[in-house]
């Protein structure tokens, strides 16, 4: 069989696509090394240290990123980075195809794929090392595939379709309000026949059997899920306030406000395109959903870019005359919006800045603060996790082998093992989150590296250490007006008293039996 030359001829929609998509991958592959990993990456890192089918706040999808990335590229940031740029890049191939499916031509390709590359929060969550970025993958990716069904009226795409919902569930356990939402809005539009397919009763056992082996995990552990939850709830999402959540949804995303708000209002209210009033649907029950729920402000982000690609084929379609005016107003509309919309690359912030997005300097405590959280959160790990490593190493090798390290929480912990894996560091003890799973049951060695916390701790370690310990030794203290928990000290403790003995032991088996 001879092949002709226009065999291997990639269309001009898809040379765009290409384009766009290396555009986003190499962005974040110049940007990588702006800041340090985010407090939370530490900790899904860890995880990756100790792979399970499950933890106590997440599913177990990210830690096998994490092992698969560092196994590539070592324990790097580069590395940990790498899969959360990748996933953002092939979002653009599914932005592209999708507006494809509905048959749209270059110009909504471009206005589409240029509201999700120039998005801050895009920008920034796929810069992140977090389930996050890949929970905004899957909704995109359900959406397009909910597309694909109802355009072809083909039942049988139900199977594609639980099958990312099971990966999704595995990934981050909001997937949920999207499938809440889906099913919803599927029930009382007029594709609801597609329920009565013999292939939704066999997606259902599709998805089952992928999800499986978390649930099992969870009811083994007494679904500890339940009690990251509850404490999400009296810790943080308390503070959620209604007008911020509603103004969070306009802000996200603003340099595509008038794309996605467009594509919005056809979806609901324009008879000609009522075939597709199913997302506007699943759009609004996803909103409900979460502020009933008290849901943070970000936890949409996942449905916009299916709202971009009905936004950039609407414009193309409707917007004939005036086209080209309405492509160019658009586009200089989004550079304008990023540009007023809040850098996550530069720190110091200024007076401007603030006043442009303030809701972003509101931590998930309710307050005010110089800086936006995420940034205070992505400074100061690599040098507790360096200190505690020099500290660790100093001591001879005998010392050495009688040493504990304890830490607040698992940032800290995270940070310890990420940069003190070279130097054979031990597996750090904490009280928080799955570091719980990993602690030893009772204190057996003479020495331990104490990294404390001034982050809503109000035990002062001067007083407190000499209780527990007889010596102490503060041998470090980190200086950095920007670290969110600027400060933080690091003692060197010998010889626990039998009363600390005593208490550790009652407190890890305290912490241990929730989960049994």
């Amino acid at each position: 069989m001879k092949l002709s030359k226009s065999t291997f001829v990639v269309s001009k929609e898809w040379q765009l696509i290409l384009f766009f998509t290396l555009m986003k991958l190499l962005l974040h592959l110049a940007t990588f090394s702006n800041f340090e990993l985010h407090r939370d990456a530490y900790l899904y890192y860890a995880q990756s240290e100790h792979l399970a089918w499950g933890y106590a706040a997440v599913p177990p999808a990210i830690a096998a990123i994490g092992k698969m990335a560092t196994l590539i590229f070592g324990n790097t940031t580069f590395g940990l980075r790498f899969f959360p740029a990748l996933i953002g890049a092939i979002n653009l191939i599914i932005i592209g195809q999708a507006v494809r499916e509905l048959g749209g031509k270059k110009i909504a390709i471009s206005l589409a794929s240029l509201a999700y590359l120039l998005s801050p929060s895009y920008i920034h969550t796929n810069a992140l090392f977090q389930p996050v970025s890949f929970n905004h993958f899957y909704w995109l990716l359900c959406g397009y595939l909910i597309l694909v069904m109802i355009k072809r009226n083909n039942p049988k795409i139900w199977i594609w379709i639980a099958i990312a919902f099971g990966f999704a569930f595995l990934n981050k356990y909001s997937i949920v309000f999207f499938f809440t939402a889906f099913a919803i809005s599927l029930f009382i539009s007029s594709y609801r026949h597609l329920f009565l397919s013999k292939y939704f009763i066999i997606a259902l056992l599709t998805g089952l059997i992928i999800v499986s082996p978390n649930l099992i995990w969870q009811y083994q552990n007494n679904w500890p899920f339940l009690f990251h939850m509850a404490e999400l709830k009296e810790t943080q999402l308390v503070h959620v306030r209604f007008s911020d959540f509603i103004l969070g949804q306009f802000l996200m995303n603003l340099q595509a406000l008038l794309l996605w708000l467009a594509g919005l209002l056809v979806l609901l209210f324009y008879k000609k395109e009522k075939q597709y009033r199913l997302f506007g649907f699943i759009y609004l029950f996803i909103i409900i959903l979460l502020l009933f729920g008290s849901g943070k402000t970000y936890y949409t982000l996942g449905i916009y870019p299916i709202l971009f690609v009905f936004g950039a084929y609407f414009t193309e379609k409707y917007i004939k005359k005036y086209l080209i005016y309405a492509f160019s107003f658009l586009i200089i509309f989004m550079f304008i919006s990023l540009y007023l919309s809040l850098p996550y690359d530069g720190i110091p912030i200024t007076t401007f800045e603030k006043a442009v997005n303030k809701n972003a300097f509101r931590w998930e405590d309710g307050i005010y603060h110089d800086i936006p959280q995420d940034m205070a959160d992505m400074t100061g790990w690599k040098e507790i996790g360096q200190s505690v490593a020099e500290i660790y190493i100093s001591l001879d090798q005998i010392d050495s082998n009688n040493c504990d390290i304890f830490c607040y929480h698992y940032g800290q912990a995270g940070a310890v093992m990420f940069y003190g894996k070279k130097n054979n560091i031990p597996q750090p003890i904490s009280f928080n989150d799955s570091f719980v799973f990993w602690a030893p049951d009772s204190l057996s060695k003479d020495y331990m590296i104490w990294v404390h916390s001034d982050l809503g701790n109000d035990i002062k370690p001067d007083s407190l250490l000499p209780q527990l310990f007889n010596n102490v030794e503060l041998k470090k203290v980190v200086n950095n007006k920007f670290f969110r928990e600027n400060g933080t000290k690091i003692y060197l403790c010998e010889s626990p008293t039998e009363e600390y003995k005593s208490y550790y032991k009652s407190r890890i088996s305290e912490l241990k039996n929730r989960y049994r």
